[in-house]
């Protein structure tokens, strides 16, 4: 009996604690989702990019240099999109170069796995860009992102 008593309420505990930890690092992030990621019109400014969460993960995969790149022009953004469980930000890294030459970054945020798989991708349109640059946290070559993102990708491709 005493046995029974301390096995179900250890059962339920469990079967409670393996639902929250399926759900995602991330899943607090998904308010952001049809937000602006930065807009400095607010009071206070809101920033996706400031979050300590995100700020000092893209800092460890990217480098100083190559976050500089994403955060000193990111401009013409799109509000934020829930595609397959990523919140995906679009924008223009470089919009000062002529009309033929733009680089885009995507930063794809993958609010569904425990591990939080942050992607970075830098796509350039123009002939001093070469081919697309992949930056994630899981260390492989960005599987896992959407076949809409992929697309969107290739489609920079000229």
């Amino acid at each position: 009996m005493k046995l029974r008593q301390i096995t179900f309420p250890l059962f339920v505990v469990l079967c409670i604690s393996s639902g929250t930890s399926a759900q995602g690092r991330y899943s607090h992030l998904k308010k952001w989702a049809n937000e602006y990621p930065v807009d400095y019109t607010t009071k206070p400014k809101t920033n996706f990019f400031g979050l300590p969460e995100i700020r000092q993960r893209l800092f460890k995969l990217l480098g100083r240099r190559n976050l500089s790149r994403l955060m000193k022009d990111f401009g013409m953004v799109t509000p934020v999109n829930l595609i397959d469980g990523y919140l995906i930000l679009e924008g223009v890294t470089s919009n000062r170069t002529p009309e033929s030459e733009i680089e885009n970054a995507i930063v794809a945020v993958n609010i569904s796995d425990k591990a939080g798989t942050i992607m970075v991708v830098f796509s350039g349109i123009g002939e001093r860009f070469g081919q697309p640059e992949y930056f994630c946290t899981n260390g492989k070559t960005c599987n896992g992102l959407p076949t809409e993102v992929r697309t969107k990708i290739k489609g920079w491709e000229h």
